[in-house]
């Protein structure tokens, strides 16, 4: 389907439906482009300025409708949040909280290379929003992963690792691209196109595949480790398609004084076959928690209700063995009764 573009062009100071003042163009997303705004009238869960993003391409109204949808059922402090939403000269929008302090492009940028427990304390972060979302992003990269309060007194970005650590936040955005995780089976697209940004995609996604889960993000974030850690992804080459086979058929090549600790969990997120990687996100978070010197994370919502069954289950057992005596008349009994 050819793109088709609605001509919308906003600058300094343009009202966006009466509400939002434009400061300031911040950039071009996955479906349109971003605004920071200031709002005419507090907007509820905001600080004092607002990002917001507008429809650009009606070919991307499905994916606008899909991140709006998604971080409508969200309320988590790694998930940027969604404000409020509305239309434009029949343009569709999103208000969104604005992150002041960038992405971890941004912060990859200015620091270079990341010791492996800096970014692995990034990256808990990150896992969280994503375990929070319950879907499967498809597109994690790090300009999806943007940094709150890390603003200096003087305007000018302060933006270093030991800032987010004193109270600056990861948080996960641009879920055009996300799907509700279904553990059985989740079709990539009705049309098979392939969906994603190369450097980060999964082996899976790459090969157009009709099946993604939550395994292709944790390949996503093993290649976003990579990166922080080495300076520059394990992938590289001049063209989208050499990069997909190379995700498809290369081994990495890690360097060779790495923490045995950060190599197992780089080899475990890289593995060409879903099966071989992590089993879940709680699981890549807990040994990334591990190197990052943080606590035991919290298993899902849905762990402790299993749990919760099973130690309920337990207890049942054991009083029906204790009471087994009593409890044998009881079961003759009735099963008389039910012959008769």
């Amino acid at each position: 389907m050819a793109r088709v573009t609605l001509q919308l062009k906003l600058k300094t100071n343009d009202l966006i439906n009466g509400r939002y003042t434009v400061l300031k163009k911040l950039g071009e997303g996955g479906c349109g482009s971003v605004y920071r705004c200031k709002p005419l009238k507090a907007v509820k869960g905001s600080e004092s300025e607002v990002a917001v993003k507008m429809l650009e391409n009606a070919s991307d109204l499905a994916r606008f409708k899909r991140e709006k949808k998604v971080l409508g059922s969200i309320r988590h402090q790694h998930v940027v949040k969604l404000l409020d939403h509305g239309q434009h000269e029949r343009h569709p929008y999103l208000v969104l909280e604005y992150m002041e302090g960038g992405s971890v492009r941004d912060l990859m940028d200015k620091e270079g290379r990341l010791s492996p427990e800096d970014a692995a304390w990034v990256l808990v972060q990150a896992v969280r929003g994503l375990r929070a979302s319950r879907t499967v992003h498809r597109d994690m990269k790090p300009e999806n992963l943007l940094v709150g309060r890390g603003i200096a007194k003087n305007g000018t970005l302060k933006l270093t690792v030991d800032d987010i650590k004193k109270g600056s936040v990861i948080k996960v955005a641009d879920f055009g691209l996300a799907k509700a995780h279904d553990p059985n089976t989740l079709k990539l697209t009705n049309t098979g196109q392939v969906m994603g940004t190369p450097v980060y995609m999964s082996p899976e996604q790459c090969r157009n595949t009709r099946t993604v889960t939550p395994k292709s993000d944790i390949y996503s974030l093993g290649i976003i480790y990579f990166e922080m850690i080495v300076g520059k992804p394990p992938f590289e080459a001049n063209n989208a398609y050499d990069i997909m086979a190379m995700h498809c058929n290369d081994a990495p090549k890690y360097p060779s004084r790495l923490d045995p600790r950060v190599k197992a969990v780089l080899e475990q997120c890289l593995a060409k076959t879903p099966k071989d990687r992590y089993g879940s996100l709680y699981a890549l978070e807990r040994d990334l928690a591990t190197i990052a010197g943080l606590g035991e994370p919290e298993p899902d919502r849905s762990s402790w209700a299993w749990i919760i069954i099973l130690i309920g289950l337990l207890v049942l057992g054991a009083l029906a063995f204790v009471l087994r005596d009593e409890l044998m008349p009881l079961v003759s009994q009735w099963f008389e009764k039910l012959r008769r």
